[in-house]
């Protein structure tokens, strides 16, 4: 059983930093493809407990990071930096 998602604090049209934007991108497409974040974990030290901090902004991925989890995304890399560069510059 799932547990229930946490609400944001951050609003997705409204993010201040790149951390903010990453985090908003990575729910909205975890969110996208019915994934959990337990589906985002790796062999390459990527826990659920990270994928939570990076979503609440708690957390900065490193280039690594962004490589794997733009895989598990079904994105590339820059595909996911471009949502992210998006969603700032909308702002």
């Amino acid at each position: 059983m799932s547990r229930p998602t946490r609400d944001l604090k951050l609003k997705p049209d409204k993010p201040k930093t790149p951390k903010e934007a990453f985090a908003v991108v990575l729910r909205q497409r975890r969110k996208e493809l019915g994934l959990t974040q337990f589906d985002l974990e790796s062999d390459e030290a990527i826990d659920r407990s990270y994928i939570s901090k990076l979503e609440l902004a708690k957390r900065e991925p490193n280039l690594s990071t962004i490589f794997i989890i733009a895989v598990k995304l079904k994105m590339t890399p820059a595909e996911l930096m471009t949502k992210v560069s998006a969603i700032l510059t909308k702002s």
